[in-house]
């Protein structure tokens, strides 16, 4: 590897130094050269394009004054024969010196008679220069187009010739072949400078070359307000240095709208400037040679104390001793810097022995807290700002069989999986990371039996304490408390006899039905189930016989509704049952007339048959109708009550028409 040295860099620096003003000075010279010549060519050139349009718009002029005179000669004498017409034609408006050819055509778009010897005679009715002339235009120069008869493009001038009373009787046409000696053609061949070219572009939604130093593009497509003759180039910044876009210059043609360019490409506008490059650059490099060596010979007197102040150093790192040699007594900067190095270098040897102490005492500590980690069962690692594992205790290899090594580098989304990071770790881990303790209950409720864990992300700070620099994470294994809780819960909702709800799970259920109608925007129904003369059964059998019928009734009604519907006993010998989003009043009146018919079947309990019928009343909840909960256990309360009065064993429905009634089928209305 080559090693610079210090005089190397002085050197270099002050080439490039020198370099670069010279390149920036020959930069700002030349820009405002460039601009000069530029603006200097480009007055000469609009002033040229200028003078070449005028003379075309003058032949124009002269071609359409001609057109004109004609027309009024011809106007008298249309009713002659087309041969004579013709004659006439061609002896005003000489042929081919003004005109390649000219036609009279009538009216209906037919030719009277065409210069041009030709087998058939094509209408011109659909061409727009003819329907200019027809719609009140005095002259029209139509667009490049290809003729009818020869098929060559070429272009039309055309003018009207009226009646005496103004209205258009004929059209007659003056046209100039593309392809033709005349002065559309000469043009082509004109120059600006020694390779620049002229280009005429048609007007309209789609201009075209309608002439061009290279044939072949006549007709093809051009650009509407900027074009170049096709020689343009892209806009560089490095323009004034090394020009590439031609002078372009425009003018537009007064008599046919059309736009007339000049092109001069930029090789020869600017060849002043490019000539002169070479000798530039030559005489910048032979001057920065010539300044390199002088600052090489007055870098190298300059530096030799220097040299040997670096090469004192470089043996004392490595021989402490050898400090004597240092050049200490110079009372210059050297000198200064010498008894600077030795001073430090004392100091170094008495600080690497107290880091070395200090690194030692380092090491054994973070053994001990590593060791106390792994020995905790909780889930403890350290997250950096990337959300990498950067530690991990052995709780984590345990939990999921693998290595500390292979989980570290692992983020908590490749640990967990992606549903379990969006939902229950990403949230809390973006408020950790920007400076807030975070604790929460997190569910893996993918493990089977699932996992409960109390996770806690406190943010790690920088030694200022004002930058997170990552996150401790604590995650204790709840899951056995998480299920004694539960059971300690399921028990105090839950009937003691039947394993039924018991009233406080029925409130609870209750509420929560009716919270559901309302969001889902269907009915729920609460049907109150009573027995009928419970009572004498407890007195005639005794009331472990009693308690056994209110298991067997609690397993019919159970049978009797859907897995989705809640049952509950919410008095000794009383029941309700929660409908859930039923249809309407005949679901109701099916689930009811269930629950009679299955509590009317005889029991044979301890070898006693024993029949025991049920009341039932019910209360339909309609989103929006206002009920508490209390509110609609009370109609149902009356609804059973009704039940009951009009002769038990049957269903009564809660009406807000506020009377009783009976039918056969036992069932009633009250409120």
């Amino acid at each position: 590897m080559v090693r610079w040295s210090l005089k190397s860099r002085v050197v270099a620096s002050t080439v490039v130094v020198v370099l670069l003003l010279a390149v920036l000075l020959i930069l700002v010279a030349r820009h405002y050269v460039f601009a000069n010549l530029k603006d200097s060519l480009q007055a000469q050139q609009d002033a040229q394009v200028k003078l070449v349009a005028e003379q075309l718009d003058d032949k124009f002029e002269v071609r359409v004054l001609i057109l004109h005179r004609l027309a009024e000669q011809l106007a008298p004498l249309l009713d002659r024969d087309p041969a004579a017409l013709k004659r006439v034609t061609e002896q005003a408006a000489p042929i081919p010196e003004l005109f390649d050819w000219v036609f009279l055509a009538w009216a209906d778009g037919k030719r009277a008679f065409d210069t041009r010897p030709i087998d058939q005679n094509p209408d011109v009715s659909d061409r727009r220069y003819f329907q200019d002339i027809l719609r009140g235009a005095s002259v029209v120069i139509s667009e490049p187009v290809i003729t009818k008869v020869t098929g060559a493009p070429g272009v039309a001038m055309a003018v009207p010739v009226r009646w005496a009373d103004g209205r258009v009787r004929a059209v007659l046409v003056g046209g100039l072949y593309l392809q033709r000696e005349n002065f559309l053609k000469a043009l082509s061949r004109s120059r600006i400078g020694i390779t620049g070219a002229y280009c005429l572009v048609s007007s309209g939604q789609s201009p075209r070359y309608v002439i061009h130093a290279d044939p072949a593009k006549v007709l093809q497509p051009a650009a509407s307000g900027h074009e170049s003759c096709g020689t343009d180039k892209a806009i560089s910044i490095w323009e004034f240095a090394w020009p590439t876009r031609p002078i372009v210059a425009r003018h537009r043609l007064e008599t046919a709208g059309w736009q007339l360019v000049a092109t001069l490409p930029a090789r020869e506008a600017f060849s002043p400037i490019i000539r002169a490059r070479l000798k530039i650059l030559t005489m910048v490099g032979a001057a920065l040679a010539i300044a390199g060596l002088l600052m090489w010979q007055v870098a190298r007197r300059l530096l030799a104390p220097l040299e040997n102040l670096e090469r004192a150093v470089r043996e004392s790192a490595t021989d402490l001793p050898a400090r004597a040699a240092l050049p200490t007594s110079r009372a210059d900067e050297i000198g200064a810097l010498a008894r600077t190095f030795s001073s430090v270098m004392c100091q170094l040897a008495e600080r690497t022995s107290a880091l070395l102490k200090a690194r030692k005492l380092a090491e054994e500590r973070e053994a001990r807290i590593h060791a106390i980690a792994n020995h905790i069962p909780d889930l403890v690692a350290y997250l950096d700002m990337d959300e990498r594992y950067v530690f991990v205790n052995q709780a984590y290899e345990q939990r999921f069989g693998m290595s500390a090594g292979e989980i570290i580098g692992l983020t908590p989304r490749d640990l967990w999986g992606e549903d379990h990071y969006a939902n229950a770790i990403r949230p809390h881990l973006k408020l950790a990371l920007s400076g807030e303790l975070v604790t929460f209950d997190a569910e893996h409720p993918y493990e089977n039996p699932p996992l409960y864990f109390k996770v806690t992300y406190q943010p790690a700070w920088s030694g200022t304490v004002d930058t997170v620099v990552g996150v401790h994470v604590f995650a204790r294994d709840i899951t056995v408390e998480r299920q004694k809780m539960r059971e300690l819960e399921q028990k105090t909702v839950s009937d003691y006899l039947t394993g039924l709800l018991n009233r406080k799970g029925f409130d609870r259920r209750l509420e929560s039905a009716m919270a559901l109608s309302e969001t889902s925007g269907r009915i729920m129904t609460l049907l109150l189930v009573d027995l009928d003369n419970f009572k004498l059964v407890n007195d005639t059998y005794g009331h472990p016989i009693g308690d056994k019928l209110l298991n067997v009734l609690a397993t019919r009604l159970r049978c009797c509704v859907r897995e989705s519907d809640a049952v509950a006993r919410i008095g000794g010998d009383e029941f309700a049952v929660i409908l859930e989003e039923v249809s309407g009043l005949h679901a109701v009146e099916r689930v009811a007339d269930a629950i009679i018919a299955a509590t009317s079947v005889p029991c044979i309990i301890d070898d006693q048959q024993i029949t025991c019928r049920t009341s039932v009343g019910g209360a339909l909840h309609k989103p929006g109708n206002g009920n508490t909960r209390n509110e609609l256990f009370l109609k149902a309360d009356t609804a059973l009550y009704a039940a009951k009065h009009a002769g038990k064993g049957r269903f009564v429905v809660f009406d807000k028409s506020r009377r009783i009634s009976s039918d056969s089928n036992s069932r009633t209305s009250a409120d």
